[in-house]
């Protein structure tokens, strides 16, 4: 065996670039010719001086030679890998004796193992008979992939469901880590990053596709009845520019996060947990007008009965609501009035008692009988909700604390119009507890400083862990 380097032109650029292939001379009727078992491709970089010893080696692993000299260590893993590859296409050669007539013996150390190019395989091949079982590869075939970009994809989709990560690590994890080629009968040690990347677009391209046989699939399989549909929202940020996505814009970051751009992500769900519909949205969305492009694509003319839509008080707006009264939908939608109360009056039930917390609710119905509304009471919530208040509190009264003690300080702030500047700000930064405390300034009118800071919390009317629920289904107890 030797390696030959062809040379070729681009069509494209009028480039000239160069393909290294492993030749072997064979025997024939018409005598002795020259054929490619492998092509190496264009970025086989092993100097030419060298090329010698990798097809020596290549011919010992094929034909079953034990090596008469060590080989260096790149050149020991660059023939092992492409024997591989050779044994793969051709098989072992015929040169390897197969009947051996004397017994052949080798010395075992039971001690002590070797292994070569270890990966993995079980979540793999999990993941594989699930894919091919859900009819996945059928469908891609019929969206016109061939081959192999249909076993890149399945290897894109399996590095999400095994080792979710970036798709530089996805290729590192495809080419070095998994055994999930072999179970393919594919190879990615070949897989360019750049294919990947293409891989993955291609699926984003045929999205809708997918999500449809999924769903119809998933419920043929397990009897899914989607009598409820659970849709939310949220946001991620860019930690680059994002001038190249046309859906990053700056908006109200839900990680805090508002200096960057944003994209918005949406998901329905059915109440099995089975994903019904995702989209990808623009970062400045308005999140209520979302919904009705969401739930348009999940109905269909022959359905029975229309799901129960559950969502937050974020999208529950009146005109929502109204839109799935009229299109005769269901729904469970956290209220959006700002003040909700439970008089003494009020006849609750316990919903939930367990060692963790107490939900109890009182049901109500609306002044037209076509709602009802659920006053809800949740110790846990309660606990949450006083925490994070004491927290703000506790905040708050440390940086009053602050300008206080700086009247007395030298080089503190004391003019009486900075000192109100600086409450001011701290009640706008701590403005979900702010408003329930009375802040007195007292002011020296000789000097026009501030002289004294004091400061008493008001009772507060709105009670902690209660909520509302509002529903169209009249016919449902607490």
């Amino acid at each position: 065996m030797f390696i030959r380097r062809t040379s070729h032109i681009d069509k494209k650029n009028k480039k000239e670039y160069h393909t290294f292939k492993l030749i072997e001379s064979v025997r024939t009727d018409r005598g002795p010719r020259q054929r490619m078992l492998l092509n190496l491709g264009t970025s086989f970089s092993l100097p030419e001086e060298r090329w010698k010893d990798p097809a020596n080696r290549i011919e010992e692993i094929v034909t079953g030679q034990d090596a008469l000299f060590s080989y260096p260590e790149d050149i020991e893993t660059l023939a092992a890998r492409y024997a591989r590859k050779v044994i793969h296409y051709h098989g072992e050669s015929e040169g390897r004796e197969e009947n051996v007539s004397e017994p052949e013996y080798h010395r075992v150390d039971i001690g002590t193992i070797d292994s070569e190019r270890s990966r993995t395989v079980g979540a793999e091949h999990v993941v594989c008979e699930t894919i091919k079982f859900l009819g996945l590869v059928d469908l891609l075939a019929s969206l016109g992939l061939n081959r192999p970009t249909r076993d890149a994809a399945i290897g894109v989709i399996a590095s999400r469901l095994i080792a979710p990560s970036s798709e530089r690590a996805t290729h590192r994890w495809l080419h070095d880590m998994t055994a999930l080629d072999e179970l393919l009968e594919a190879d990615f040690t070949n897989l360019s990053q750049d294919r990947g990347y293409k891989t993955s677009d291609l699926l984003l391209r045929h999205k809708k596709q997918i999500e449809d046989h999924l769903r119809s699939r998933e419920c043929s399989l397990f009897n899914l009845e989607e009598n409820i549909i659970l849709y939310d929202l949220t946001n991620t940020f860019f930690e680059g520019s994002g001038r190249y996505n046309g859906k990053a814009h700056f908006g109200l970051s839900k990680e805090k996060r508002s200096d960057c751009p944003l994209v918005t992500l949406g998901l329905v769900l059915d109440t099995d947990g089975f994903p019904k519909r995702t989209e990808v949205f623009e970062g400045n969305v308005s999140e209520p007008g979302t919904l009705q492009g969401m739930i348009t694509t999940l109905s269909f003319a022959d359905m029975q009965t229309r799901p129960l839509i559950v969502m937050d008080a974020g999208i529950a707006t009146e005109g929502n609501i109204l839109w799935l009264k009229e299109k005769g939908y269901g729904y469970i939608v956290v209220s959006r009035k700002r003040k909700i109360g439970l008089s003494p009056e009020t006849a609750m039930i316990t919903v939930r008692e367990d060692a963790r917390r107490l939900i109890r609710a009182a049901l109500s119905k609306g002044p037209d009988d076509d709602e009802i509304t659920l006053q809800c009471h949740s110790t846990d919530k309660e606990i949450k909700e006083q925490g994070i208040r004491n927290l703000f509190e506790r905040r708050f009264e440390e940086e009053l604390d602050k300008v206080r003690n700086a009247l007395s300080k030298k080089h503190g702030t004391k003019l009486y119009g900075k000192v109100v500047e600086k409450i001011g700000r701290l009640k706008e930064r701590y403005k979900r507890v702010s408003r329930h405390y009375e802040i007195t300034v007292t002011k020296d009118e000789t000097t026009n400083r501030a002289t004294a800071i004091t400061w008493e919390r008001k009772k507060q009317e709105k009670p902690v862990g209660v909520y509302c629920l509002r529903s169209n289904r009249v016919d449902f107890n607490e």
